[in-house]
């Protein structure tokens, strides 16, 4: 198959935008400002206030067929984007310089996937939800929140106004960190007889910084090769992506380094 490269027109190409405007969740930012709004609402006020006198629920049955799902669907998200070596091929060679949308073989499972993975992020919000009816409040920092709410903000944009090659990529790296994050998730709630050999917990978030240095990377290359993407959403994400870093940063340090230094001092003391 012939890839030849030719200029990059805006994503208002009219046929472009007619086939958007017909998906679920798209066409306005409305239904997404609303979910984003009761999530926060919800999570927040209501839902602390309707766990405030009573006992967390045992959800434990919930969460294995939760994390079993999204196990299954980013897989299928990354199988959708990596395993066709055809979509491997135009990647390497039209990440930088994507086709004009009637050249573009691919068109179908760019959108398709793009729109996959939004709805992936609108799912990733019951995590929170699942705090809440655990009352494990503790756990529903900035971090945590900032997290969620921008991957929908961000991602929403992405699709309605920039050309799907920006997104493949790092969409396609986070659904693969996914799945390593819902398997030990899924494999941890079977009870302590697996937990104990789940050793590699602290890994996970390590992982997840290794993402967004890989994914700031690849943005980064986009930028300073001015390649024919939106660099206005270009550096947004850039952005995005490096405050959501600190913060992961920030966590594992608070959780792990310092953790570890203060045991280190407390056997030292003993000893």
């Amino acid at each position: 198959m012939s890839l030849e490269t030719v200029p990059l027109v805006e994503i208002t190409d009219i046929h472009e935008n007619s086939i958007l405007n017909k998906w679920l969740l798209i066409s306005t930012p409305i239904p997404v400002i609303v979910i984003l709004g009761i999530y926060l609402l919800t999570v927040l006020k209501i839902g602390p206030k309707f766990m405030e006198k009573r006992e967390p629920y045992n959800i434990k049955g919930i969460m294995m067929v939760y994390n079993l799902y999204q196990i299954i669907y980013n897989s299928y998200i990354v199988g959708m984007l990596l395993l066709n070596r055809e979509v491997q091929r135009y990647l390497i060679e039209h990440s930088c310089r994507p086709l004009h949308y009637s050249k573009n073989p691919f068109n179908d499972e760019f959108y398709h996937a793009s729109w996959c993975y939004l709805f992936s992020k609108i799912v990733d919000l019951l995590d929170t939800f699942f705090m809440v009816l655990k009352k494990k409040n503790s756990h529903i920092t900035f971090l945590h929140l900032y997290h969620h709410t921008a991957m929908v903000t961000g991602t929403w944009i992405s699709i309605k106004y920039v050309r799907a090659e920006l997104g493949v990529i790092p969409g396609a790296i986070n659904s693969g960190v996914h799945v390593i994050m819902y398997t030990y998730y899924f494999l941890a709630a079977l009870g302590p007889e697996v937990q104990k050999y789940l050793w590699w917990k602290r890994y996970l978030t390590k992982i997840q910084i290794a993402q967004f240095i890989i994914i700031i990377a690849f943005l980064g290359y986009l930028y300073l090769n001015d390649c024919e993407v939106s660099q206005a959403c270009n550096v947004l994400w850039i952005a995005n992506v490096f405050v959501i870093f600190c913060l992961f940063m920030n966590f594992y340090i608070k959780t792990y380094l310092q953790r570890d230094k203060s045991k280190n001092y407390k056997t030292f003391k003993k000893g």
